[in-house]
């Protein structure tokens, strides 16, 4: 929660929240026994427009700030630990239209997953 105030406070995005995990699934990650899966949606990401464009260019290497600061924390945060930390995003059309010509990315929907190794 840190991180994603600091992320907006600092300007890189416009509002960044996520995820409540309730105690079932904390206890059922406590006990190794299930994954812990975050969902951080940002809205209005400084870097978006060139996360878009490099990577229609073909580029595999673009400035996805928030995901590595995020990322990062919890891999330091876990790194004694045998959990590992994986994150995928998904950009998203806040607008909903039924025709992909129409698509027009306003957030990017970042999705963290702690398991054990």
């Amino acid at each position: 929660d840190e991180i994603l105030a600091n992320l907006v406070s600092n300007g890189l995005v416009a509002l960044a929240e996520r995820n409540q995990i309730d105690n079932e699934k904390l206890a059922d990650w406590t006990d190794d026994l299930a994954e812990i899966q975050l969902s951080i949606p940002l809205d209005g990401d400084i870097t978006l427009n060139s996360q878009v464009l490099l990577q229609e260019q073909g580029f595999r290497v673009y400035p996805d700030f928030a995901r590595f600061a995020i990322t990062s924390a919890f891999q330091q945060t876990l790194a004694n630990t045998d959990q590992s930390v994986s994150s995928d995003e998904y950009y998203m059309d806040t607008d909903y239209s039924s025709d992909p010509n129409q698509f027009e990315v306003k957030q990017v929907l970042l999705n963290i997953v702690i398991d054990s190794n």
